[in-house]
């Protein structure tokens, strides 16, 4: 389904994020990165290398800042989801009319036992976005492996970079642009194409149904899965009455709604709502963003408009996608953040000491915590101070794994050497490893680098977040020693070291540091001056070590427990395990500190395979151990599959075409042959198989076709030289393009009939043509009624209107036979001749009488060469006026009467003539 992001004018929000360091190795077990696929050619997009000067003054070019935008901003939303699935994200820059972005995507695909996640989260039946379907399995289950989950087209407006600073986040326009985006790729979309659809209007109950719901004028809430289109339709199109929600059906909604908005939310017994969009287009027509987007009533702003708000935190979006599936077992949404500050206090010229603090926002105790803090590498003899539980510090990585109780943090200082001219790098971010939703990722990253202070007047040199920008002028001073104690000036302009502001974080901009080592001494109350560092006991601890089976052997569609032995672990272990055979095979861990199960899972194989199995496990001391064994998967023998290249039904089948079906046996004996049994009355269905043990083809051909559209249904059964039957039923949507246009002339011809039969024209053209004569021709001795009444006596005399009325009534129903199945289109072509025929000898019997009708005019006006009567398509009208050439032709799809005729228009067209005479 595509999501469509409209967005006005007012400002994303969002920093400026160069990131300063990829996911760190051990979040990739739990938060896969996102997979960028570039798609911009040269000079475009990502690749303009127009310069582009940002509003802290930063060089940089238009490509540049768009790709380090989006890489952060995927960076952040890795870190937001419990994922170890990769997902393939397409990006593009490209023209949108009135659109900032366009995502197509993500993909869906109907939960069936094949692909359903091992735990059942997923429900049967209901269509899913592979996005969170991999997630739930654990592995990409999509229709092609590395091919994008979805694809974004940002705006490629060099009038408007969008590097403009929101002043709602301090983070450029575009940043929460791709924000929006991305949340719509984790699944925050619906699968629906209502309104004026093509080819046809559809809508699935989908991971997001459950949630949604439509309040009746009476506000009774009618469940969205029980609406048919029309009423889904009508739901989207309701303003207000499009909600989601509920206590039983969406808890983690209902509670914000009640506890978070302010507006656009409705109430009652049954949970709190959130009002969804669902406003029809200009045209009155169903939106396509119905169902992906929160409401413009809905306060506080929201991320999910559909005019994306400038905000960073995800807000009630975060609960739905919870609700939705993200959330399994325990789940939560959580709001966790890390902070690194430069302690201003007890740095000294030759010391420097970051307070590094990890807190939970929320109001819930979060658990299953992990943290990362990388220094720069040339920074040696870094030490750990403070509140240490879960955490180790080996060279320049500190690692941690721990639990924060509700609205609680966690604090420690890292102690290394002075500032460098090179600059002071430091990256890391917090995450949980449950199944959380964390509401906002860019609190979870902490980059930032600093650089010291020149020693002549000139620009201090830092970058808060990977960015860059230009310091003030600072005034030349001598370094003092170490043993200084220098006064009072604070650290104001080097206090801030990461992206630490949370919701209330306004824009980091480059941190100017004009001040000298001098001022590192500066006595803002405690800390010392000292270089002592206390040394840490040596603490000898056993070796972690995983004992697993070096092999195994798993049969098709089975599982099996594999035990794993635990020995020498520092407190929790965290594990992850891979592997490298198909899609449907599942490895599982279940671990203790000392030890636990691994379970391996095969679905359906069509042949034996090999597959290596890796189990990494590591402690809260930092230290893993891998360990590998070889599976083998086993195909089950005899014959007990048959897989189809096409779905079983669905496909249509056009007449005078051809569809073929590959076909792949699993475990066939020898040659396997094929009995088809047909289901229809169409006699021009033909079919050919070519077949062998392994698979074949089934070709189906389609003739000429004779009655109206239905399903053809094949009864398949292929049997194998053992005698093994596998059966299987085809069906197709046959389509009857030549009977879909004889009904249609037909109903045009017969619903144009009665009109026609009156010969209103022909009476107009003879009664005016009378009336002239009467005035202008001294010669005609008739009276303006002598030849009206001879056209009616021809008409009285031949009884042919009569003729056609009966004709109309007893073949009122043949539209009815044909469309029901019960006659062939050939009835309709020999009905629409039929009728015809009597139309075009009804209207010749006065052809006479209008020739004399002109002759009595002695020449003033030209004669009227009457043709053969014709439909016309714009009028609904059947004439012998109208598309004959000799009178005139069609321009611009109307019929437009030669200057010689021109005096026909307002008889064959009187509707035009819109004066009356007084």
């Amino acid at each position: 389904m595509w999501n469509r992001n409209l967005v006005t004018q007012s400002m994303l929000c969002g920093s400026l994020a160069f990131s300063a360091g990829a996911l760190s190795e051990g979040v990739t077990a739990t938060h896969a990165p996102l997979n960028i696929q570039y798609k911009d050619g040269a000079g475009i997009g990502v690749n303009d290398t127009t310069q582009l000067t940002l509003s802290d003054g930063t060089q940089t070019t238009v490509g540049a800042f768009r790709k380090s935008t989006i890489e952060h901003v995927a960076r952040a939303v890795a870190l937001q989801f419990h994922n170890a699935a990769p997902l393939n994200w397409s990006v593009m820059f490209q023209t949108n009319a009135g659109y900032d972005a366009l995502t197509m995507g993500p993909a869906f695909t109907e939960v069936t036992s094949r692909n359903q996640d091992k735990n059942g989260f997923a429900k049967l039946g209901q269509w899913y976005p592979i996005t969170l379907l991999s997630g739930l399995n654990g592995f990409d289950v999509g229709f092609i492996p590395g091919e994008p989950h979805a694809e974004t087209q940002f705006l490629a407006n060099p009038q408007n970079i969008q590097s403009a600073i929101a002043p709602s986040s301090g983070q450029p326009i575009l940043t929460s642009i791709v924000y929006h985006e991305l949340i719509h790729l984790y699944g925050f979309a619906e699968n629906s194409c209502l309104g004026s659809c093509i080819p046809a209007r559809m809508s699935h109950n989908s991971h997001m149904t459950p949630l949604l719901w439509y309040r009746n004028t009476d506000n009774s809430l009618v469940s969205y899965e029980q609406l048919d289109l029309d009423g889904r339709e009508a739901a989207g199109k309701s303003g207000n009455r499009f909600l989601a929600g509920g206590t039983l059906s969406a808890p983690r909604t209902s509670a914000a709604v009640r506890s978070e908005l302010t507006g656009g939310t409705y109430v009652d017994s049954s949970g709190g709502y959130v009002q969804m969009f669902a406003t029809p287009t200009s045209k009155g027509d169903w939106d396509g963003q119905v169902g992906s987007h929160i409401s413009f009533d809905v306060q506080p702003q929201q991320l999910m408009y559909s005019a994306a708000a400038r905000v960073q935190d995800m807000g009630i979006a975060a609960h739905m996608l919870c609700d939705a599936g993200w959330c399994r077992k325990t789940g939560q949404v959580i709001d966790v953040s890390a902070q690194a500050t430069l302690d201003t206090n007890a740095s000294t010229a030759s010391k420097t000491y970051i307070d590094v603090t990890f807190k939970n926002h929320t109001n819930a105790d979060v658990d299953k915590l992990q943290a990362q803090v990388r220094l720069d590498a040339k920074y040696t003899g870094v030490t750990l101070s403070g509140d240490q539980q879960g955490c180790v510090l080996e060279a320049q990585v500190l690692s941690c794994i721990f639990d924060l109780a509700a609205l609680s943090s966690k604090k420690m200082s890292l102690t290394l050497g002075a500032l460098t001219d090179s600059g002071y790098v430091i990256a890391g971010e917090v995450y949980s490893t449950d199944f959380d939703v964390d509401r906002n990722g860019f609190n979870n990253i902490l980059d930032a680098t600093l650089k010291a202070a020149p020693s002549n007047p000139g620009t201090g040199g830092g970058t808060g977040n990977g960015g860059t920008g230009t310091g003030g002028s600072g005034n030349t001073t001598t370094p003092l020693s170490s043993e200084s104690s220098g006064g009072s000036m604070p650290l104001w302009t080097i206090g801030l070291l990461a992206l630490v502001g949370w919701r209330r974080f306004k824009a980091i901009k480059r941190i100017a540091v004009p001040v000298t080592a001098a001022l590192l001494l500066s006595a803002c109350g405690g800390g010392g001056g000292g270089d002592t560092a206390t040394t840490p006991p040596v603490v000898t601890k056993p070796d972690l070590r995983v004992t697993l089976q070096g092999s195994s052997t798993v049969p098709e569609s089975s599982a099996i427990d594999v035990p794993v032995t635990i020995t020498g672990a520092q407190g929790a272990v965290n594990v992850s395990a891979t592997h490298n055979g198909p899609s449907n095979f599942t490895v599982t861990p279940t671990m203790s500190s000392t030890g636990g199960t691994l379970r391996l899972q095969l679905g359906e194989l069509f042949s034996h395979q090999q597959a290596n199995v890796q189990l990494v496990v590591s402690d809260a001391d930092g230290r893993s151990s891998t360990v590998s064994m070889a599976v083998s998967l086993q195909n089950s023998p005899g014959f007990h599959r048959v897989v189809a290249s096409i779905p079983e039904s669905g496909i249509e089948l056009k007449e005078n075409s051809s569809a073929t079906i590959q076909f792949t046996f699993d475990g066939a004996s020898g040659d396997v042959k094929a009995a088809v049994e047909p289901t229809t009355t169409e006699q021009s269905i033909t079919t050919k198989t070519t077949l062998t043990n392994a698979g074949g083809t089934l070709e189906v051909t389609a003739g000429e076709l004779v009655r109206v559209n239905h399903e053809l249904k094949l009864a398949l059964a292929f049997t194998d030289a053992a005698g093994q039957v596998q059966k299987r039923t085809q069906s197709f949507s046959l389509i009857n393009a030549t009977g879909a246009k004889l009904l249609e002339e037909f109903n045009q011809t017969y619903a144009a009939a009665p009109a026609f039969s009156e010969l209103k024209p022909e009476r107009e053209l003879v009664r005016r043509l009378s009336a002239l004569a009467v005035l202008t021709n001294a010669a005609y001795t008739g009276t303006e009624s002598t030849l009206l009444d001879r056209l009616q006596q021809e008409v009285n005399a031949k009884g042919k209107q009569a003729a056609i009325t009966s004709w109309l009534q007893s073949h009122a129903g043949d539209a009815a036979r044909y469309q029901s199945g019960a006659a062939e289109e050939t009835a309709l072509k020999a009905a629409t001749a039929e009728l015809m025929g009597l139309l075009q000898a009804h209207g010749s019997t006065v052809d006479t009488v209008i020739s004399d009708a002109v002759s009595a005019n002695n020449g003033v006006v030209p004669q009227v060469a009457l043709g053969a009567l014709l439909f016309d398509s714009t009028s609904k009208k059947l004439s012998r006026f109208i598309g004959n050439n000799s009178l005139g032709q069609y321009k611009d799809g109307k019929w437009q009467f030669n200057a010689n005729y021109a005096f026909l228009t307002p008889i064959v067209f009187p509707e035009t003539q819109t004066c009356k005479a007084e």
